[in-house]
């Protein structure tokens, strides 16, 4: 199964819209997550059917959650979903961490820091998606960024597209299971 993943698009409706647009209806997609500072209202109808919490930038609208689990049986996976600045991701994973233990995740998503990040940390694969809109990090110049997770039994296929689609092929990651 394909899990879409993207992040701190901070207002950018079009840019928002566009990836939406190019994979809601793709039958290979399970299930769409967005890990805060879109800077839309909580009851937007763009929220519908896509994971989605609350980010530092989205405090006008707190009825986000501020973390998500989300659990698929035919993968037999668990994923923790939260923005990261609370966890003070720009400080280590370890907090971050000790909140994925509570509910026994797999996968953990997160932003916040607009840095792409795919790395395995204590037994458990940790995501961030980069931004889309406001990209941080060695790998800036590439432009917007997000994430197409492809899990089957034996591996986590992590692959970075850019906002034009296009696969980004040195930033590939597979991780065992």
């Amino acid at each position: 199964m394909k899990y879409l993943i993207f992040s701190d698009t901070h207002g950018d409706r079009a840019e928002f819209q566009e990836i939406l647009n190019h994979y809601r209806d793709n039958p290979e997609i399970a299930a769409i997550f967005y890990n805060g500072d879109s800077q839309f209202e909580s009851d937007d109808p763009i929220w519908e059917n896509i994971h989605v919490v609350l980010g530092n930038m989205d405090l006008f609208s707190s009825d986000f959650p501020i973390e998500n689990v989300y659990k698929n049986k035919t993968d037999d996976i668990t994923i923790y979903q939260t923005h990261g600045h609370l966890a003070h991701v720009n400080n280590g994973f370890e907090k971050l961490d000790h909140l994925a233990n509570k509910h026994h995740a797999d996968i953990v998503l997160f932003g916040h820091t607009h840095v792409i990040l795919a790395e395995k940390y204590n037994g458990k694969l940790f995501i961030n998606p980069g931004s889309t809109t406001y990209p941080r990090g060695p790998q800036r110049s590439i432009g917007g960024t997000y994430v197409i997770l492809t899990i089957n039994k034996s591996e986590f296929i992590v692959e970075y597209f850019s906002r034009s689609f296009k696969e980004i092929p040195f930033l590939r990651q597979v991780f065992s299971r």
